[in-house]
Formats: C-alpha cells, structure tokens, sequence
C-alpha cells in the first residue's frame, strides 16, 4: 500500500487507520513525485491513497499519471474539496473512492474495505 500525504496530522490518522486494519505494509510518499518514484521503484503495490492538494504534484495529476501504467491500480482520493466539479473530475480520472477531509478512522476504513474487497472494519 502506498499512502502519499503532504500533511502530517493526516498522513499519522491514515497510518493509524491502516494498522488498524492490518495492512503491514506501507509506503509513504509526502508528494506525487515521490510517489512516482515509489512506484517505479519495482515494488507491487495493491493501493494508492493520496492527497489531492499538495504541492508540486496534485494527487489529481498523480492520479492520472497512474492510470497510464497501472490502469487497475485501486486508488483513493483524500480531500477537503467537496465541490460536485471534483468528484466528477475523480470520478472521471479514474479514482476508485473518494474521502473528505477530515475524515473519521471509519469512513477511511470502510472505503479501503470497499475497494480491496475487505470484510468491513
């Protein structure tokens, strides 16, 4: 799993959040460029949960960089942008689920269930 997480109070609750429910194994990537890197770096991943503001690389341009090499790559979006324009731009980028900011353990739990096909936490 690969969390990319500019913030540090969001990127600990996602970690806390992934432990929880048992994923030993992540990576983190504090922007979409170290995600890339990440990515290209010949480890498998079987999720991306990423941001959408950070600087550099927006998650949204991550997003779509993904989906040219790994196009069933499960991918989840974090974000405080809750405009319908946004969901739909995800939406139509590609993006599997979509998280708002702030985020209870729960919601972000049941969205990584959700996608992995995971009995729910």
């Amino acid at each position: 799993m690969l969390l990319v997480e500019d913030d540090p109070f969001a990127r600990r609750l996602a970690l806390s959040v992934l432990r929880d429910i048992g994923i030993g194994r992540i990576a983190v990537a504090n922007d979409g460029h170290g995600a890339l890197q990440t990515l290209f770096g010949g480890d498998t991943f079987d999720l991306v949960i990423s941001d959408w503001n950070m600087p550099e690389m927006s998650g949204l341009n991550l997003l779509k960089k993904v989906r040219e090499t790994w196009p069933a790559l499960p991918f989840i979006m974090l974000t405080g942008n809750t405009t319908g324009d946004s969901v739909l731009t995800a939406r139509d980028s590609g993006v599997n689920a979509y998280v708002v900011k702030p985020f209870a353990k729960r919601q972000l739990a049941a969205k990584i269930a959700a996608v992995l096909n995971l009995k729910a936490v």
